[in-house]
């Protein structure tokens, strides 16, 4: 009697053979689980290689391979490291210049050089969302207008004459620059570059979006902190490569102009899209160079 007993008591302690497979199956499931999170986690806290791949991806024509599908990682996140992509863009350009110079091409030529190079390298996207903007804002009475515009795929004059103007004023600045010397030249680009789409984070976290759908919607808004990151990357191109005077001139009219230019752009859109987004960078590389222009580096 107490055989069978114990017989019972160790058929109730030992789990059955299905027993164990469902606890292993949740096991499986527990482990896979966990797999997944990391990914998830890695996904979410990209690193800042993985952030610039998405940046190259997104501003410029470089191939890059991202590793994961739209849907998997955030631009958003990423943008903490746009100043570095204008970085990049604008060491392209140099390069281009430099070699220019290498066959005694006058110093024209090479400005115009190095504005092919990052015309080409991003594809013309800051310039599309400059014409766009111009021909939304001066072809357009209402907000919805405005915005109807702004999505047609043809130029019209207005932003013709936007493209006119800051692709002159560039050329001419960087002609200028060009006759201190290739060096000058090159930190000008760089700088600028650099400078010009680390306030695109910014102006993304703290301006509301124009409409729900676009580059700028479907990019997300970033978080305080990656916008104040790429802030404080393109101060600090601006500081090493241009010194401490002209970094603060070029910086404060820079801030002015972009300043502005968006508030004045959202106060009739309603907000910011991913062209208003191009419109600035634009405006604010023209800027920085003018100033560079205007006061020398050190």
């Amino acid at each position: 009697m107490a055989d069978k007993e114990d017989d019972v008591k160790k058929d109730i302690d030992e789990p059955s053979g299905e027993d164990q497979e469902d606890s292993s199956q949740e096991e499986e499931l527990s482990e896979e689980s966990d797999f997944l999170d990391r990914i998830k986690y890695k996904v979410n806290k990209q690193g800042w290689f993985a952030d610039l791949k998405i940046c190259l991806g997104v501003l410029t024509r470089l191939p890059v391979y991202i590793g994961a599908s739209p849907e998997d990682f955030s631009i958003s996140e990423a943008s903490r490291l746009f100043p570095i992509v204008g970085a990049i863009v604008g060491l392209i350009a140099g390069s281009v210049l430099w070699i220019g110079s290498w066959f005694d091409f006058p110093s024209a030529i090479l400005a115009l050089l190095a504005l092919l190079a990052m015309t080409l390298v991003t594809g013309a996207l800051h310039e599309d969302g400059l014409a766009d903007t111009c021909d939304g804002l001066g072809g357009g009475i209402t907000r919805e207008q405005k915005l109807s515009i702004m999505r047609d795929s043809q130029i019209g004059s207005y932003g013709v004459m936007a493209l006119l103007f800051s692709f002159g004023l560039r050329w001419a600045a960087l002609t200028e620059i060009t006759e201190v010397g290739v060096d000058a030249v090159l930190l000008a680009l760089v700088a600028a570059a650099a400078a010009s789409r680390a306030a695109l984070p910014a102006i993304m976290h703290y301006i509301p979006l124009a409409r729900e759908d676009g580059l700028s919607a479907g990019a997300g808004k970033p978080s305080f902190d990656r916008a104040i990151t790429a802030l404080l990357i393109g101060i600090a191109f601006l500081l090493f490569l241009l010194g401490f005077r002209t970094s603060i001139v070029a910086l404060g009219l820079a801030v002015l102009a972009a300043g502005l230019f968006v508030y004045f752009v959202a106060t009739r859109l309603g907000g910011q899209t991913g062209d208003v987004l191009g419109a600035t960078q634009q405006i604010t590389e023209t800027t920085i160079l003018l100033a560079i222009l205007m006061v020398g580096l050190e």
